[in-house]
């Protein structure tokens, strides 16, 4: 007698291909579909190139600047609160 099949959805996991061509230049409605992608089939959906171009996108975005420079004065401000006064 044979044992049952046991029911591991780990058993039956296949990498997915990944997404359609992304189209160049990104736009915001592009990145949106491409995170929304990746956040129901993971970040292995994506290719390289893919993940890449929205890093791009978003650090070419202003208030992607204006945050960075915002976190960066808080480290300065907490880098500089540590150092002994002289």
């Amino acid at each position: 007698m044979s044992r049952p099949s046991k029911n591991i959805p780990q058993r039956r996991y296949r990498a997915r291909p990944p997404l359609t061509v992304m189209q160049q230049p990104l736009t915001r409605a592009e990145v949106q579909r491409l995170q929304s992608h990746m956040r129901r089939h993971g970040p292995l959906s994506l290719t390289p190139s893919q993940h890449d171009a929205i890093w791009d996108f978003l650090f070419d975005l202003p208030e992607s600047h204006a945050w960075l420079s915002q976190m960066t004065a808080q480290i300065q401000a907490g880098q500089s609160a540590t150092r002994p006064s002289t």
